[in-house]
């Protein structure tokens, strides 16, 4: 089979790029023809868009997509204008050499950022079949997340609620900077410059005058249309098939949860736990992944004098206090130590969280996960280890610190029946996908 993948590239990190890269590269371990498009920025806004080539990964082979419509991440989107009507099309010429090299049966989409209308039609007339996996919610949402200025979730994709959420969207040539390829690579090197070349936000929520509202709607539009376009919807966790569901009455599709190749057993036999517990949380610091509200629930605990807990935050920087320590960023290896020294991950997210791959991470190390219900992964989980809002929370962790032997007894289970789902078998699901008729 003849497989092209579209995303933000190897060179990227993120779940939707590990998984995106992983199944590639995985698919042609298989014994596929895989090829990969991925849209690249640059030090200025081109004048023309182009497709590529840009050798090959461990024999996949790799295009940049050059030109085309701004990736905004989740930055937002200045004017719909901006991706309505981009200037810099792919002509036909070099979308038919494109194709005459890659000759795909299947095109899988992972994101519709930066993706060119004239593209999506090329592909739809070529006879191609097309499959779109959920992982984030570009196209319902310009800010990918469904978060709204004040940091709640947005339940009302509306014109004015857009608009207000993305007045302070960078402009076109900023996303051009920040998405050049060049500048990722170095991102390291090139931190202390991230003020140069981004923008801060003000989250007040500000109310915008009608004369500058923006029309949205038109371009949620075009992306419903491409969604009801394609010939499998791969749902990638319950969250997201609840959501676009609910957003594109009749949409249709498979539910598959999704994995990396950095999933297998990593667990070491010890079932033990520490005391005080060490509890740990993952990820960005930000608001919308909950941090904020499992301070809140620990301090509560702390006041009602249940104290035998440490908490480590690896994703960002804070305050040390004296049973919170932040230890910053993390890279892969360091994940593994970090996990197989922890009690109890909690995954507080409070945004609709497509999957969450620390959840099956903490899984494959025999980790027990107190997670959301607002994360995908919480399919993975059996329904008393998720919770829903902060009161739930507080009740879950009451009990388990109340009564350690309630998470002793989970770890033993853990490392006794856990069950992963390897790569190699996940190759063979998505490809009964994309043989669904």
């Amino acid at each position: 089979m003849r497989i092209l993948h579209y995303f933000l590239g190897f060179h990227r990190q993120g779940g939707l790029n590990r998984y995106a890269a992983d199944l590639a590269l995985a698919q042609r371990a298989a014994g596929d023809e895989v090829f990969t498009l991925y849209p690249t920025g640059s030090w200025r806004v081109p004048k023309k868009a182009d497709i590529r080539a840009r050798g090959k990964i461990r024999g996949v082979a790799c295009f940049a997509l050059t030109g085309g419509p701004a990736v905004p991440l989740l930055d937002g989107v200045a004017s719909p204008e901006m991706l309505l009507d981009c200037p810099r099309k792919l002509s036909a010429e070099t979308m038919g050499k494109f194709w005459r090299i890659v000759k795909p049966d299947v095109v899988h989409i992972h994101t519709w950022m930066g993706f060119p209308a004239e593209l999506f039609d090329f592909i739809c007339s070529s006879g191609a079949k097309i499959v779109y996996t959920t992982h984030d919610y570009f196209g319902l949402c310009p800010k990918v997340n469904r978060l709204r200025r004040d940091g709640t979730v947005c339940r009302d994709c509306r014109d004015e609620n857009c608009s207000q959420c993305n007045q302070d969207a960078p402009t076109e040539r900023r996303q051009f900077l920040r998405n050049w390829e060049f500048l990722i690579r170095l991102r390291k090197i090139l931190l202390p410059l991230k003020r140069l070349i981004s923008r801060g936000h003000d989250f007040s929520p500000e109310i915008l005058p009608a004369t500058d509202v923006k029309p949205f709607g038109k371009l949620r539009d075009r992306y419903v249309n491409w969604l009801k376009q394609c010939d499998v919807i791969h749902f990638n966790s319950p969250v997201t098939e609840k959501i676009f569901t609910l957003a594109i009455p009749g949409l249709h599709g498979a539910m598959l949860p999704i994995t990396h190749g950095g999933i297998c057993d990593r667990r070491k036999g010890d079932a033990s736990i520490h005391d005080p517990l060490r509890l740990l949380f993952l990820g960005p610091v930000a608001p919308y992944k909950g941090l904020p509200m499992l301070l809140d629930v620990l301090n509560q605990l702390e006041t009602k004098k249940i104290q035998n807990w440490k908490l480590d935050v690896y994703g960002g920087v804070g305050k040390n206090q004296k049973r919170v320590i932040y230890y910053g960023s993390y890279d892969t290896e360091t994940l593994w130590e970090v996990l197989a020294q922890s009690d109890l991950l909690i995954v507080p997210s409070i945004c609709d969280e497509t999957f969450g791959f620390v959840v099956e991470e903490a899984l494959c190390c025999g980790v027990p996960v107190l997670c959301s219900d607002r994360a995908g992964a919480k399919a993975l989980l059996p329904a008393e280890w998720v919770f829903c809002g902060s009161e739930d929370l507080m009740e879950k962790l009451t009990a388990i610190l109340s009564d350690p032997e309630i998470l002793l007894q989970r770890k033993k289970l853990l490392q006794k029946e856990c069950r992963f789902t390897s790569m190699a078998e996940h190759v063979d699901a998505v490809k009964e996908l994309y043989l669904t008729r």
